[in-house]
């Protein structure tokens, strides 16, 4: 039997994770997506599972997520799912180079549950989807509807660029205040809540991929024009992970937080999102289209190469003998390859990275009132206090002193 086609299939009691339509609309137009990256030219698989055991929504749902988050590995795309709850037959659709990918993920993935993978045609794939579509929207179930959301996102946002401070003291308030009044509106219109927010930065999570990627793009194309009408060097920094929720615990959720927080800090006119969010995203909201370059994705070894990087400097930014040869054990790579990743991921090179860092946690301590200057000199690994001053205005334009007293009136 040909479980292809849909006189065949009885898929009218299934989970339905992707809308068909916009399946529909995905394979006829495979190169509409423009999010950093691109659909590539690949063959469709379906990857059928025979299931056992715990076979409610809330569980196939969750195996699908698990399935988009490491889905990377084996360079395969997972487009959706249905269930056939007759006959206990789970319906993956993929898009990978060849069948041996999707055989390896399964293996990994799946190693338990017997499967039977066959390449389609996209013309059947169309066909079949319509079929699904035609059925009242009653009896699909939404994996956004499930109560049990495995995935939440975090979405740090931050306005504390380096010649913000150089503004006049109205500008700088009216621009803090414009900032306060998006992040707050958008993230009540997407659901989503504040776990942290001061006047030059927030945190916020979010239930799904989508709602967090659209809350930033919303505030990230409204506030952009306000900073270059500015015509200073200022940015609009965002930084989205995700943090599956299943068997979670604070300390997960608190490393995800720190993860967006440090995309945050190491971006600049692009949103930064880790491959999960990315792909949860694209399975989300297939339709969209988002122009330009405004999001990249993190893959995972330039995940791995920042997160070893900013443990190290926040374990060491206060060594006065800290300096760049110090990464490259650390690191596990040679100078050149640290100096090429680190110009391609922060625009900076590893000295600059390491003074502009110190002079960050220094800006910090000054806005805490955290001591003196000279005190604060020493702190963040300076030699003198003259040096200190010297660096400080010239990243930020202005004297420690004078900032201590703008802070005052801010």
């Amino acid at each position: 039997m040909n479980i292809l086609h849909p006189a065949n299939v009885s898929f009218y009691n299934c989970i339905h994770y992707v809308n068909p339509a916009i399946l529909i609309y995905i394979l006829a137009n495979p190169r509409c997506l423009t999010i950093n990256y691109k659909l590539e030219n690949m063959p469709y698989f379906i990857d059928n599972h025979e299931l056992n055991g715990d076979t409610h929504t809330e569980t196939i749902a969750q195996k699908h997520l698990k399935d988009i988050k490491v889905q990377h590995r084996y360079n395969c795309r997972k487009l959706g799912y249905w269930f056939d709850e007759k006959r206990k037959i789970a319906f993956c659709l993929f898009e990978a180079p060849n069948r041996a990918c999707i055989e390896q993920l399964h293996q990994q993935e799946h190693a338990n549950v017997r499967n039977h993978i066959i390449e389609v045609d996209s013309r059947i794939i169309d066909f079949f989807l319509k079929q699904i579509e035609s059925k009242t929207q009653t009896e699909k179930v939404d994996i956004n509807s499930i109560s049990t959301q495995p995935l939440t996102t975090i979405l740090a946002l931050s306005i504390d660029s380096n010649e913000l401070y150089s503004l006049e003291l109205e500008e700088r308030r009216s621009l803090l205040k414009m900032f306060k009044k998006l992040v707050l509106d958008y993230c009540k219109h997407f659901e989503g809540n504040v776990i942290l927010r001061d006047q030059y930065s927030s945190q916020l999570t979010f239930d799904t991929a989508s709602a967090a990627v659209y809350c930033a793009l919303k505030i990230h194309k409204e506030f952009t024009p306000l900073l270059k009408n500015l015509q200073r060097k200022l940015f609009l920094k965002v930084g989205i992970s995700g943090c599956f929720l299943d068997n979670i615990n604070n300390i997960e959720f608190q490393q995800s937080v720190k993860l967006a927080k440090r995309l945050c800090y190491i971006a600049t006119s692009k949103i930064l999102a880790t491959l999960e969010v990315r792909n949860l995203f694209q399975s989300e909201s297939m339709k969209v289209v988002i122009k330009g370059d405004r999001i990249r994705s993190v893959s995972p070894d330039e995940l791995r190469f920042i997160t070893l990087l900013m443990e190290y400097m926040e374990r060491n930014w206060k060594n006065h003998d800290l300096h760049a040869s110090m990464l490259e054990d650390h690191l596990g790579c040679s100078k050149s390859q640290i100096y090429r990743k680190m110009k391609t991921l922060i625009g900076q090179s590893p000295n600059s990275f390491i003074k502009a860092y110190r002079l960050n946690r220094a800006k910090q301590l000054l806005r805490d009132k955290s001591g003196n200057i000279s005190e604060i000199a020493f702190d963040t690994g300076f030699s003198s206090p003259s040096y200190f001053t010297k660096c400080f205005q010239k990243e930020y334009g202005i004297k420690p002193s004078d900032f201590q007293l703008e802070m005052v009136k801010v």
